[in-house]
């Protein structure tokens, strides 16, 4: 839907001022309590084929492909922050992103709070934060931090928040030979999830959400172990009418554990689990970062799947060269058989349900290669090639017949921040 082009236009028009206000020190109070950032994206990528759109993550119903070969919106965002400091002990943020997801480019509320520092070695934040189930995925909307132009679609898309409002604490323990950090979080959803279907929008608002990681830094290496609960606090509309032919009295009659399937697939009230171990290895000019990740619910509609990506990259100067191996895979899966005996309806109800099971799996493989060059101290860009194969449809959208599941997409970046 493209009024992007005129929002996108916007959109930059609004960083370019942002930054020339920033280098007039416009930005700042004089006693430096309140301060103003910000960053942005402006992508291009191009898709060698029209037979399906590929997406960043779940959050996007239209990517590049067959909506358009080459876009605009899939990776360019803006970001604007306000950062105030009230005490030696208390300070706050407010972080607004405008990208796409399914209110296209209208401007979200990502971070708002308030943080309380008692000593070198205990933070405690309430209000909006960030989701960092993952290493990295606090910050990856942050274009110019990483070294790709998108974080592995693989590992990454499928994560369905970013934020929550709740509440977290962070305690650090300085060690002998290294240091180490352990950091609880809970709170509440508030997001919609696109399905991939029209006009079919997952809202998670009221989803409970708990969860922590155990972070370890020595020397050159940092390592994490992450664990995140979310409870679903909503059906899927989608789901509704199969849930209620599943629980009827004519339906049971010819399967009879009709009541036990339905609640395998509902969705409201069931848990998803994110279990997840990061490995970076920084000695410039050499950057390592190895991680794996396994999702798991209690809803055949979020089935099991596990996940991992390489990257590799080396620094030259001003030149990063890099390149990347991701790939997710299914875990299992159940299908509902069907009988001779069933009447017509019954078996097109139970193929519908298992072609939906089907298509919430994920199995993709990616391999990027790619350079990013640093133009200032806040600006680089960056050129990445990802040649994709795909055999399960979750993280692609609008796939048409005859697709052999293989995409190769070329981008280029402009990445900055003030």
């Amino acid at each position: 839907m493209f009024a992007s082009p005129i929002r996108l236009i916007l959109l930059y028009t609004l960083s370019l001022l942002a930054l020339w206000c920033s280098s007039h020190s416009f930005a700042q109070t004089n006693n430096n309590d309140v301060s103003i950032s910000g960053f942005g994206t402006l992508g291009v990528v191009h898709n060698d084929t029209r037979q399906v759109d590929i997406i960043r993550n779940l959050s996007q119903n239209n990517g590049v492909g067959f909506t358009r070969q080459t876009d605009v919106g899939m990776d360019s965002n803006l970001g604007l922050q306000v950062d105030g400091r009230f005490s030696d002990t208390l300070d706050g943020a407010i972080q607004v992103i405008s990208r796409r997801n399914p209110d296209q480019f209208h401007p979200q509320l990502s971070w708002a709070y308030l943080r309380y520092l008692p000593n070198d070695n205990l933070t405690i934040r309430t209000g909006r934060l960030g989701f960092d189930a993952y290493m990295l995925a606090d910050s990856k909307n942050v274009g110019y931090s990483y070294i790709w132009i998108r974080p592995p679609i693989d590992f990454f898309g499928s994560l369905i928040l970013s934020y929550f409002d709740g509440a977290d604490l962070r305690y650090t323990h300085n060690l002998e030979n290294g240091k180490i950090t352990f950091k609880l979080f809970s709170g509440i959803a508030r997001e919609k999830l696109n399905t991939g279907y029209a006009n079919q929008i997952l809202s998670l608002a009221g989803s409970k959400l708990l969860g922590g990681h155990i972070e370890f830094e020595q020397d050159h290496w940092t390592s994490r172990l992450s664990y995140s609960v979310l409870q679903i606090a909503n059906e899927y509309p989608r789901l509704t009418s199969t849930l209620g032919k599943l629980q009827s009295p004519d339906y049971q009659t010819f399967i009879p554990n009709g009541s036990t399937i339905a609640s395998e697939l509902s969705l409201q009230n069931k848990l998803v689990r994110y279990t997840s171990l990061g490995i970076v290895y920084d000695n410039s000019p050499f950057l390592g970062q190895f991680m794996l990740n396994d999702i798991h619910s209690d809803s055949l509609i979020i089935p099991h799947s596990r996940a991992g990506f390489l990257t590799l990259s080396y620094r030259i100067n001003k030149w990063t060269p890099y390149s990347s191996l991701s790939a997710v895979r299914p875990i299992g899966g159940n299908n509902i058989t069907t009988t001779p005996s069933m009447p017509p309806s019954v078996v097109t109800l139970i193929n519908r349900i298992n072609r939906g099971v089907i298509g919430q799996e994920n199995n993709q493989t990616t391999l990027t290669t790619g350079i990013r060059y640093d133009l200032t101290n806040s600006s680089n860009i960056k050129v990445q090639i990802d040649q994709i194969h795909n055999t399960d449809h979750l993280l692609v959208r609008k796939v048409q017949p005859g697709w052999n599941g293989h995409a190769n997409l070329i981008s280029i970046a402009y990445n900055f921040i003030f």
